[in-house]
């Protein structure tokens, strides 16, 4: 992955103020030095897991080189950050309420075919 690193909010998710009259507002602003592709990936996951959003989504992301990775590295990054937040807290393993599931699969596949 060669893409140019810039600027990005690494938790947009939540932190865009909406309004009917007035444009977006950006609030709490998260700064890291990544790939414009990688804050994208961390919105769809985010969305993916605490959205309910399902695979269409990633056709909304638009075609990016390596999206696949972006995702797999947006999930680790989520996924350290929320065991770091929460404090790590074992649970039963059930397919059907993990939140992770479809984020996990969908990330694979993309990342397997290449995309």
């Amino acid at each position: 992955m060669t893409a140019p690193s810039q600027l990005i909010h690494g938790d947009l998710s939540g932190n865009v103020l909406l309004h009917h009259e007035l444009p977006p507002a950006i609030i709490d602003f998260s700064p890291y030095w990544r790939p414009a592709a990688f804050a994208s990936a961390i919105v769809v996951i985010d969305a993916l897991v605490w959205e309910d959003a399902d695979a269409r989504l990633l056709a909304a992301a638009g075609p990016v080189d390596d999206f696949g990775q972006y995702l797999i590295r947006a999930l680790i990054f989520r996924i350290v950050t929320d065991s770091i937040i929460a404090g790590y807290q074992p649970r039963a393993a059930r397919a059907d309420d993990d939140p992770w599931a479809l984020a996990v699969d969908l990330a694979c596949q993309l990342a397997a075919a290449g995309s």
